[in-house]
């Protein structure tokens, strides 16, 4: 939250001054992790701030915010991130072939339909002029 006549900058500062108290005044993370994660949630609720500073503050977002998880990780408190983890399967070839077949016969409806669109309009263009004449000589077939 902004505090009357102060700027986004400021609040910023501020929330980040927030951030690094709170870290200095912690000694156990067990609390905050939740499945194995670090939880954003609970470091915001205990730092005061919303969470949405987390991901819009660049300086804890980008500096701060890693180092503390990579601290974690190196102190044991926090798993190691798998660097590869393993792919999945890939199915995305058979799908593919499968999806481009659909493309195809997708576009050749779509030009089946654009080409039964124009014989109807020139067909309606014709009875339009037919219509007119008709209208004019007054030779209404009722």
């Amino acid at each position: 939250m902004s505090v009357r006549g102060s700027n986004g900058v400021q609040d910023g500062e501020r929330n980040t001054q927030r951030f690094l108290t709170w870290l200095a005044s912690v000694e156990d993370f067990k609390p905050y992790i939740l499945q194995g994660v670090l939880s954003i949630s609970r470091v915001a609720r205990e730092c005061g701030l919303n969470r949405d500073v987390f991901y819009t503050n660049p300086e804890i977002r980008d500096v701060h915010w890693p180092q503390l998880n990579k601290r974690l990780e190196h102190e044991g408190v926090l798993r190691s991130r798998v660097a590869n983890p393993v792919e999945a399967p890939r199915r995305t070839t058979q799908r593919s072939a499968a999806n481009e077949a659909r493309i195809k016969q997708i576009q050749e409806e779509n030009e089946a339909v654009k080409a039964e669109n124009r014989e109807l309009r020139k067909q309606l263009e014709k009875f339009k002029a037919i219509d007119e004449i008709l209208h004019t000589t007054g030779r209404l077939p009722w």
